[in-house]
């Protein structure tokens, strides 16, 4: 009866690690939505901005985007990986206009939505970026800015990611 309850245990065991390797494996997955090639539009319009490629790097486990803007040089990216420790995702952007950027969040109600509250010189900034994949396979994504702690918010980018179709 022993041997039996210690097997029992160990499948367990097993059973558990397996069931929770791939919970984590599923989280690194949340944002493959955002993979591709796009054409990136101000939203609701037929005006593109930008051209972004989306890829997923190092074992899949990071998203890296690489921007352009279609109207001047602005250019940038970003690293986007899932952190088990935090439990969150996180984005690290840079741009050759100085800005660094550092947001964190999870997807919820199928969004990802990823967050930072800074100090700066003339007070708090707080910037809230979402990514919502839509039912024709285009990509929303809304940039907002506060500097009253979340009270009220302005949007500084809203574009609509489209893929780029090869012809």
């Amino acid at each position: 009866m022993i041997k039996f309850g210690i097997h029992f245990l160990l499948l367990l065991l097993v059973i558990t690690n397996v069931s929770a390797q791939k919970n984590k494996d599923h989280k690194y997955s949340e944002f493959d939505f955002w993979i591709g090639e796009w054409n990136v539009y101000k939203h609701g319009t037929d005006t593109i901005v930008g051209k972004s490629t989306i890829e997923a790097i190092i074992d899949n486990k990071v998203i890296k985007e690489t921007y352009h803007a279609t109207t001047s040089k602005y250019h940038g990216t970003s690293l986007n990986k899932y952190n088990p420790r935090t439990d969150q995702w996180e984005q690290f952007w840079v741009d050759n206009s100085g800005l660094t950027l550092h947001i964190q969040g999870n997807l919820m109600d199928g969004k990802m939505i990823l967050q930072n509250n800074i100090s700066t010189k003339k007070g708090s900034l707080s910037n809230k970026i979402s990514w919502q994949k839509n039912a024709d396979n285009t990509v929303r994504q809304i940039w907002s800015q506060s500097t009253d702690q979340g009270k009220t918010w302005k949007i500084v980018f809203d574009g609509d990611y489209k893929p780029i179709t090869e012809n």
